[in-house]
């Protein structure tokens, strides 16, 4: 029994850490495609790499900064003291945990423990989204959200490149299928590694700016993906309240630095709620 859980634990810490080893490889091909940009420009107008390092080693050191005090916030109930609460004060029972969990708390059948505020979790990462970290992971977005402009930006000489020629069938395949052009032997390596790179910079920047949008949204409301999806505003204190029940009591200066101290208002298991509300959906929402 004991080799079997073991065996079991092993699995699911590989299948937490794979999609962080990807993201991170992504970020290190990104990173280097665009110091080799900045090192050889195609225009020789482009601002000199002075200009520039300020500007990526403050986006690169939130970035990681922010990356790694979320993966290791963990926003789950190991340790959390859950006492007095009871089911018809809006505490669940979740048989997996075998604890009483209070409202807003749900259980993550990736990361098999239950969260405390949980949002979601989040596949690139391999770490849930809840209290204790959602002030590094919404830093995280907004600092990858510039980072990924501003790649895109100085990947605009590539595409220009790409179509030098005009819209033929050999650009758009280049652009939108690098894969085939390599194996077809179409492109040199060295061509699909930039348009690989360039194709991963925009992808990422529209996805990125979705999920900005989206949670910045969800912030000044006060909710969680789950209450938007279950239609609930019982925890929506007015747009200020709610960034610093999210970011803490320094919400407006977080973005600064991933170390700066912004205490959390509460605990995680209790939050102020306005009245009248409405209960979210109890339907099954899996994310």
């Amino acid at each position: 029994m004991q080799a079997g859980r073991g065996g079991r634990w092993q699995r699911l810490d590989a299948a937490l850490c794979l999609p962080l080893c990807v993201t991170v490889a992504l970020m290190g091909a990104v990173c280097t495609e665009v110091l080799c940009l900045l090192l050889w420009p195609a225009e020789p107008t482009q601002l000199p790499l002075a200009l520039h390092l300020p500007l990526l080693l403050f986006l690169l050191a939130n970035v990681l900064g922010n990356m790694g005090l979320f993966v290791t916030s963990s926003p789950s109930i190991k340790g959390v003291m859950l006492s007095g609460g009871a089911v018809g004060q809006g505490w669940e029972y979740c048989y997996t945990c075998q604890s009483h969990v209070p409202p807003r708390c749900h259980h993550c059948y990736t990361c098999n423990v239950c969260m405390l505020r949980r949002d979601h979790h989040c596949v690139l990462l391999g770490q849930c989204v809840g209290y204790h970290n959602y002030r590094y992971f919404l830093c995280l977005l907004l600092h990858s959200w510039v980072a990924l402009l501003y790649a895109s930006l100085l990947n605009a000489d590539i595409f220009m490149a790409m179509l030098h020629e005009g819209v033929t069938l050999h650009s758009i395949l280049l652009l939108l299928m690098p894969w085939l052009m390599l194996l077809t032997g179409q492109v040199s390596t060295l061509t699909f590694i930039y348009a690989f790179v360039a194709d991963t910079c925009v992808v990422s920047f529209l996805f990125c700016s979705g999920f900005l949008f989206l949670h910045v949204l969800l912030s000044l409301r006060g909710q969680t993906i789950r209450e938007w999806f279950g239609e609930s505003r019982c925890y929506d204190l007015g747009w200020r309240r709610n960034l610093q029940e999210a970011l803490g009591d320094r919400w407006h200066l977080v973005w600064l630095c991933p170390l700066l101290a912004s205490p959390l208002p509460g605990d995680g298991v209790a939050f102020e709620r306005r009245a009248p509300c409405t209960e979210p959906s109890t339907k099954p929402v899996v994310f």
